[in-house]
């Protein structure tokens, strides 16, 4: 899932014109059943699901961090809106998540030191698969950027980007080679989205200036996208894939 923005009780609508009807979209019961009855799954969000309505304001995400432990999550990674209630919320966060499902990101730095774990091995179905967790650089100026700070107004975290990319492409390179070194498969998990607003951020770019990846997903621009090709550093094919928001879709 990706940008679920705490719509935990949304609806969609299906069809067109006469045809057109509006149904529940997803819930995070309905997830967790469909992950019980799969094998050699996991379950993994990436980013903005704590903010965009009530359920998410009215305890800075403490309750929608609940359900997705609940639903069984394995791992999430930070979108912008996941720095919304302060640092300090931030922290909240990634804290009450802790004892369910981590969070990672390997951009994400206070003082040049990581403040998350770049990367997760799992083993699954007899094989290790590491997912890499990427934020967006637009977190800062999207967010609020004296959040970042410290009382003296100076920037004491960040998150690697680049004018060009290429501090955010070199962040997750570094990520993906150590990742490769423990597991069979390196998937992404970002929040970077694909307009064209974004670049040099996107996940588009970062495919393109990175090898290593088998696949990317992805959040940010609630684009739907389902098993998109896109040629890496080397032209190998990484899968892209990325499930709009609201909890409208189950990517797999």
């Amino acid at each position: 899932t990706n940008d679920a923005h705490t719509h935990i009780d949304n609806t969609q609508t299906v069809g067109e014109g006469e045809e057109a009807a509006e149904v529940p979209a997803l819930r995070y019961s309905t997830i967790a059943g469909y992950k019980a009855t799969l094998e050699n799954v996991l379950l993994v969000d990436a980013g903005d699901h704590v903010q965009g309505t009530v359920y998410g304001a009215e305890d800075k995400g403490e309750t929608i961090i609940k359900l997705m432990a609940a639903a069984g999550y394995d791992l999430a990674t930070l979108g912008n809106h996941e720095f919304d209630y302060t640092m300090e919320g931030t922290k909240n966060v990634v804290e009450w998540a802790k004892d369910s499902f981590p969070y990672v990101s390997c951009n994400f730095f206070y003082k040049d030191e990581p403040v998350l774990e770049p990367y997760k091995v799992f083993e699954v179905g007899g094989k290790k698969v590491a997912l890499v967790g990427i934020t967006t650089p637009e977190s800062i100026t999207k967010s609020t950027p004296k959040y970042f700070m410290d009382e003296n107004g100076n920037y004491v975290y960040s998150i690697a980007g680049g004018d060009d990319g290429g501090a955010l492409y070199a962040a997750v390179q570094t990520a993906i080679d150590a990742a490769a070194k423990e597991a069979d498969y390196v998937i992404a998990l970002g929040h970077l989205g694909v307009d064209e607003a974004s670049a040099p951020w996107r996940s588009e770019d970062v495919i393109a200036n990175t090898t290593g990846l088998t696949a990317f997903i992805d959040g940010h621009s609630h684009s739907e996208i389902t098993g998109k090709e896109v040629a890496d550093k080397e032209g190998k094919t990484v899968v892209l894939a990325q499930t709009g928001t609201a909890l409208n879709n189950l990517g797999e």
